[in-house]
């Protein structure tokens, strides 16, 4: 479930990002870049409302910024990996460098808990987030997601 929210034009490996701001504009961006229907601003302010809210920072490194937004009409995920970790206010102070974020239809309440419950399940397993930094491409990083689907009916059921 979590493959068909992804493609590889919305995954940025390695990037050189140096602030939470940074990361949440280029988050935006590959949202926008991959929809036309999306507006990179709007979704960049909705992502920074939530943010305002509290920290989606879990811990170990990973943040899931997610929000609804009025354009969106379907989930879509895009992932950031950073080649150095930023401050992002989580609560163990460790800096992030594995940001999964995920937008969802202004409508989509259940929909989007159980989205976030199945990447927060996903990320909790520390071997999945470190074959996630590994991945040396979009592709890869999209077949290892897709493959652990499939073996995993933990992540599939959501």
């Amino acid at each position: 479930m979590l493959a068909e929210l992804l493609n590889p034009q919305r995954i940025q490996l390695d990037a050189d990002i140096s602030s939470k701001k940074k990361a949440l504009q280029e988050l935006s961006r590959l949202f926008a870049d991959s929809n036309s229907a999306l507006n990179a601003n709007l979704v960049f302010d909705a992502l920074t409302d939530r943010e305002k809210l509290g920290s989606t920072a879990l811990e170990k490194g990973i943040a899931i910024p997610h929000c609804r937004i009025t354009d969106c009409t379907r989930p879509l995920l895009a992932v950031l990996t950073l080649g150095m970790g930023i401050d992002f206010d989580a609560r163990d102070d460790q800096p992030v460098d594995l940001i999964c974020a995920l937008i969802v239809p202004e409508q989509s309440t259940e929909e989007h808990l159980n989205i976030l419950s199945a990447l927060a399940g996903m990320l909790s397993n520390s071997d999945n987030c470190h074959r996630i930094r590994g991945c040396s491409d979009a592709n890869q990083l999209l077949a290892f997601i897709t493959e652990l689907e499939a073996n995993s009916p933990a992540y599939s059921d959501h």
